[in-house]
């Protein structure tokens, strides 16, 4: 089994320019990301919800440089803590995650996993250079996710 799992500040000291984001927002910003993710996850070029059921939805997206391809994943809300999005159609990945937490010092984080499916396995030992292409891919979702919400922190966003 391949895992890609990157944790990132929210807050990061190193940047002051950027307001505060609290767990709430950081709660309504990945619920809001899970229904509209175009502006946060650059790899994503169109996104429609589906269905809704009690804690989440099924919604079909799809990737920038293969529109033609739509992907239905299952998106199931953990609230304030986790959103998981199990993979319907993608051949590549069984799921992905979304969790907020703290680091030692209590800072608050956003861990963003991947999970490999077999086939996705399979392709990492035929094509050499996946495993490094989707590392970057995931560290990219991450980090663009992360610089969404700060960029919209103290404004109010509609949740799914």
């Amino acid at each position: 089994m391949v895992v890609f799992t990157y944790t990132l500040l929210v807050n990061d000291p190193s940047l002051p320019e950027y307001p505060e984001v609290q767990r709430d927002e950081l709660w309504e910003s990945l619920v809001h990301k899970a229904a509209n993710p175009v502006s946060y996850v650059p790899s994503i070029s169109f996104a429609e919800v589906l269905e809704e059921f009690d804690g989440g939805f099924v919604r079909r997206i799809a990737l920038r440089g293969d529109d033609s391809v739509l992907l239905r994943e299952r998106i199931t809300l953990e609230p304030k803590r986790r959103i998981v999005f199990t993979q319907i159609d993608n051949p590549l990945l069984t799921q992905i995650t979304n969790e907020i937490g703290e680091d030692e010092e209590g800072r608050l984080t956003f861990t963003f996993t991947a999970t490999l499916s077999a086939a996705g396995l399979e392709r990492s030992r035929q094509e050499a250079g996946f495993i490094a292409e989707n590392d970057l891919l995931f560290y990219d979702t991450a980090a663009a996710t992360v610089n969404t919400v700060r960029l919209t922190a103290g404004r109010a966003v509609a949740t799914a």
